[in-house]
């Protein structure tokens, strides 16, 4: 017994020292000549900045931990402190918890409606708006249509039975009920509400020896920018951290009281799998590390008890994953194929491979991939200048021994990074998103290592300068500076970064008309492209190979007769559909407007259908699909504007012509200085594609008339 008490003492701190490591050396670097394309060197470039900040930070808040050593007593900062900690204590933590959420709840909405202005700023929640627009209307998808390229956007598919998103429908469905009361803006602030309150209430029952921990650890969560960023921005991650706290609060319930905990812990387990898979078998296995690593609850309990409360997970879970098995089977085929491989194909699985856009992913990657994960959790978690995975890692090594909550709540935290380990997708998109939802257990965790370290400290130590000197006090100090500048300053500066000038275009405000009508929206040429292809059916992997490894103006060539529009002597052109990281050689970007850019071949000379696509994006492009959940969907009733792809004046003549009921308009920018605007159809046409166009297509619009071409 004392034996394995030592292994796992040995292992704990070798865990320990291994985070530390991971922080404080710059193992991300390992991507620096790597097959990793866009994604490695964006992850380099976004870590060496992080680093910078990070440790220069550092260093600053050692300067008041240091002189605090030697100009307070040695006793002075805990006499000062002991009156807080008896207030955060005395509060019940379900009181305390519910305040920290409530206040939550508020700067999550106030952040996503004053600074996001009510809007997402990613494709993956915008494609999940979308869906819950059909969801709300009582449609499981949208309809599956000729005309998908007007309006098919990244991270949709189109199947026999529907347009879906590809995520799972468990966040969708929230979002959809949110549509349904009028608020869907409220969805993610109230499961950020969640996400606290339930982290309170889980901490007090696991480090009920450390209510100062608890308390401290729930305000982190609370004002954490990383957990109010992607809650405010639509993001689903949110919904599988409010759920996955659910599951371990009820897992601790049905340890410590009645089993019918256990049915709720795999109901909220069954809506993490139907919202974030890999996430939900994460949270399964902390759930069964709650009574697994309660050492005396499973020397006291009977096998019957054990057995009840595996039996009730697995009832709980049973409604959600067999809704979420009918729905898969509804939509691509199978019960058991999610909607990632059908977007994307088997290279979207975990593992160590070539992933989807054709880097490479082994385990050197995902190791330097690991490295940055942690580091910019170290900053993104709280915006401190102290690294709070470092400081957890010191933690794990220094403490003589871990508390049982103290190992659940770790086991809580670190699964999740070794899960990603093997998953070939990191994002530092408002920071690690891929470990957002082990954003609780690291905040609860920091603040316990810190209150822990502090105690380990020595109170004073005599200098040979015949000074004494208060190590104490100044690892408090520091502790102190760095919070109060990381969430009184950073973490505010770094939220409302997130607006301003930062990505405007995900928040322009659609135009609005009195009547129902089709506003045609100039894109990029190459997003043209690829809802072409993308709309009669092409993979996602295939489609970023397309646009990555061949030039704009062949893949154009391609486009105009796909699936099955080259006949006779009319032959596809050469497209290589290899899986690379990186354009080929003797291909370069080129900038036709401001931020859009079309891939050349060396020495190409342009077809005048290629030079005709060059021109229209001359002034300028406009996305689409940041509008388009806002508007009148296809399939849907018609009270408004119907944002649409402008695919040119011959294209758009066929569904002006399957639409007559509805006006047609074009918005788009008239000038490279200018905001877009809407216009009528005819003028719009007219200055981006020229009146030639307008007149080749035969479209005639007269007052509240369209004439076109018979639709398909």
């Amino acid at each position: 017994m004392r034996g394995s008490a030592g292994a796992l003492s040995h292992a704990r701190r070798g865990v320990g020292a291994l985070l530390v490591l991971l922080v404080t050396f710059p193992l991300y670097r390992l991507l620096d000549g790597r097959e990793t394309g866009p994604a490695g060197r964006a992850t380099l470039s976004i870590l060496e900045t992080y680093a910078s900040l990070l440790w220069t930070g550092f260093a600053v808040t050692l300067i008041p931990g240091l002189l605090a050593g030697y100009l307070l007593a040695p006793d002075a900062l805990g006499r000062w402190l002991a009156p807080l900690g008896r207030w955060l204590t005395a509060m019940p933590a379900a009181a305390f918890g519910a305040v920290a959420a409530l206040a939550s709840t508020a700067l999550t909405a106030a952040f996503s409606l004053f600074v996001l202005d009510g809007k997402p700023n990613l494709i993956d929640a915008m494609s999940q708006l979308l869906h819950a627009r059909y969801l709300a209307a009582g449609e499981l998808a949208g309809p599956a249509s000729p005309f998908a390229p007007f309006w098919h956007i990244q991270n949709t598919v189109l199947t026999p039975n529907g347009w879906v998103s590809h995520y799972p429908p468990g966040h969708i469905a929230l979002l959809a009920l949110g549509f349904r009361l009028g608020a869907v803006w409220l969805v993610g602030p109230l499961l950020q509400g969640m996400t606290v309150l339930l982290s309170c209430l889980a901490a007090e029952r696991l480090l009920g020896e450390n209510r100062v921990a608890v308390r401290l650890g729930t305000v982190f969560v609370a004002l954490s920018p990383f957990m109010i960023g992607l809650a405010g921005a639509y993001m689903n991650h949110a919904t599988a951290a409010a759920f996955g706290a659910l599951a371990v609060y009820a897992a601790v319930r049905a340890r410590d009281g009645s089993a019918w905990w256990s049915v709720l812990a795999g109901s909220a387990i069954g809506m993490v799998f139907a919202t974030r898979p890999l996430t939900g078998v994460v949270i399964a296995v902390v759930a069964a590390g709650v009574w697994l690593l309660s050492r005396e609850w499973l020397r006291d309990t009977s096998w019957r008890g054990v057995a009840l409360r595996c039996a009730g997970v697995l009832s709980g879970a049973a409604p959600l994953l067999a809704a979420l098995a009918l729905y898969n089977h509804h939509f691509f085929g199978s019960p058991l194929r999610f909607g990632y491989d059908v977007a994307l194909g088997p290279a979207a699985r975990p593992g160590f491979h070539r992933d989807p856009w054709g880097n490479v992913y082994g385990p050197v990657e995902a190791l330097a991939y690991t490295s940055s994960d942690l580091v910019a959790l170290s900053l993104n978690l709280l915006e401190t200048p102290l690294p709070a995975v470092a400081l957890v890692g010191a933690f794990l090594l220094c403490a003589p021994r871990l508390s049982e909550g103290e190992r659940i709540i770790t086991t809580w935290a670190l699964l999740p990074v070794v899960a990603n380990f093997f998953y070939w997708h990191h994002g530092l998109w408002m920071g690690p998103r891929m470990l957002y939802e082990a954003g609780p257990p690291w905040a609860l965790l920091t603040a316990g290592a810190a209150t822990g370290l502090v105690h380990m400290v020595p109170v004073e130590r005599h200098l040979t300068v015949g000074r004494r000197y208060s190590p104490r006090a100044a690892l408090t100090a520091s502790l102190l500076v760095a919070w109060f500048v990381g969430l009184a300053y950073l973490a505010p500066a770094r939220l409302l970064s997130y607006g301003r000038d930062w990505l405007p275009s995900m928040r322009i405000e659609p135009p609005r008309t009195p009547h129902p009508s089709l506003v045609f929206v100039h894109g990029a040429w190459t997003g043209r492209i690829a809802m072409r292809l993308a709309g009669n059916g092409m993979r996602l992997d295939s489609l970023e190979t397309a646009l990555r490894r061949n030039s704009t103006c062949a893949l154009h060539a391609f486009a105009a007769g796909y699936p099955d529009g080259f006949t006779g002597e009319d032959r596809a052109p050469f497209i290589d559909f290899e899986a690379r990281a990186g354009r080929p050689s003797g291909h370069a970007p080129v900038e036709i407007a401001p931020d859009n850019w079309i891939l050349v071949r060396s020495g190409e000379a342009m077809s005048p259908e290629c030079a005709r696509e060059i021109h229209a994006d001359r002034n300028g492009v406009v996305d689409i699909a940041p509008m388009l959940w806002q508007g009148d969907l296809p399939g849907l009733p018609a009270t408004g504007a119907m944002f649409v792809r402008d695919l040119g004046p011959e294209a758009n003549a066929a569904l002006i012509a399957a639409q007559p009921g509805r006006v047609p308009y074009v918005f788009f920018t008239p000038s490279p200085d200018r905001e877009p605007v809407l216009v009528p159809y005819d003028q719009g046409i007219a200055a981006i594609w020229g009146q030639e166009s307008l007149a080749a297509s035969h479209v005639r619009i007269g007052p509240g008339v369209v004439h076109g071409p018979a639709a398909p």
